[in-house]
């Protein structure tokens, strides 16, 4: 008979602290079953769940390492569009104060170019120059170049190409590709500025 009746007491015991359980709410079981639910529904949660810290620190630098590919994709892009841009207008004539196809002057050229993009430019040479930021690690496709031509300050722009060359709108050839070691860019060389982030 005592046989029996353990069993049967193991038995009432487990039904008891599963009724307990359910309604307890606070009781570790349910809380348990709370937060794996929880898990289940978030994705971002369940990305990481049994990942072992050695194999999330791998994973981690996988993400950032696909992360940058993506980024200096999309920049190089970037580079490339504005560079075939530029290189469209290709001898499209000089118009002081021109911003248009019909004719540009030189920040007019640059205005126009970087606005295909979606980028809005200042209109002269000079609060270009003043609204770019510091090149940092080298001048990069894209990158606006300036020079001091008729008056003190900058007074001409150009779009940097790569190689030591640069598209611009020249007095007296209109767009035209110049190199920075011609003994006159080099001579009236400013600077470069960056205006947006294209690597």
């Amino acid at each position: 008979m005592r046989y029996l009746l353990a069993p049967a007491a193991l038995a009432f015991l487990l039904a008891g602290s599963s009724a307990f359980a359910q309604a307890n709410p606070t009781a570790p079981a349910t809380r348990a079953a709370v937060t794996s639910s929880e898990l289940a529904e978030s994705p971002d949660v369940a990305q990481w769940t049994g990942i072992t810290p050695q194999s999330a620190h791998v994973a981690k630098h996988h993400d950032m390492a696909r992360f940058a590919s993506r980024l200096f994709t999309r920049t190089a892009r970037i580079a490339n569009t504005l560079t075939r841009s530029a290189l469209r207008f290709l001898g499209t004539p000089y118009v002081f104060g021109g911003t248009s196809t019909y004719g540009f002057d030189c920040s007019g050229y640059v205005q126009h170019v970087y606005a295909m993009l979606g980028v809005h430019l200042p209109r002269t040479a000079d609060a270009q120059y003043y609204a770019g930021s510091r090149t940092v690690g080298g001048m990069k496709t894209g990158d606006l170049v300036f020079f001091q031509t008729y008056e003190p300050g900058p007074s001409h722009v150009g779009i940097y190409l790569g190689h030591g060359h640069f598209a611009h709108a020249s007095s007296s050839h209109g767009v035209m590709v110049s190199s920075l070691s011609d003994s006159y860019w080099s001579a009236h060389y400013l600077g470069a500025k960056r205006v947006m982030a294209l690597h």
